[in-house]
């Protein structure tokens, strides 16, 4: 039991045909997303949403999203900007869903 549950493990670490970036738990990043593909991202937390969007884009795309990503529990958990939504709900599934196919 042990020795399937380390294989798996480590099979998980390094399986090279998962092309995602690797989250480790407790990580967090500033993320934009448009068009169902994650389109920048930056593990600087430091930085506000708006500068993120200014340093990296320029100004925010119609119809972009952006907010805070972060891997808790095994999970990663997207939530909207203050700044640019007025709350800070989750995401909608269409970007939880490019998240999760641009990170593990």
């Amino acid at each position: 039991m042990l020795i399937q549950k380390l294989r798996a493990w480590w099979t998980n670490l390094t399986d090279p045909s998962d092309t995602r970036i690797r989250l480790r738990d407790g990580d967090a990043l500033l993320v934009s997303v448009q068009d169902g593909r994650v389109t920048a991202y930056t593990f600087d937390v430091a930085l506000s949403h708006r500068e993120f969007i200014t340093r990296m884009l320029g100004s925010l795309p119609e119809g972009a999203w952006v907010g805070t990503i972060r891997k808790f529990d095994g999970r990663i958990i997207a939530v909207n900007s203050r700044t640019y939504f007025d709350n800070q709900l989750p995401a909608p599934q269409e970007v939880f869903d490019a998240v999760h196919r641009a990170f593990r």
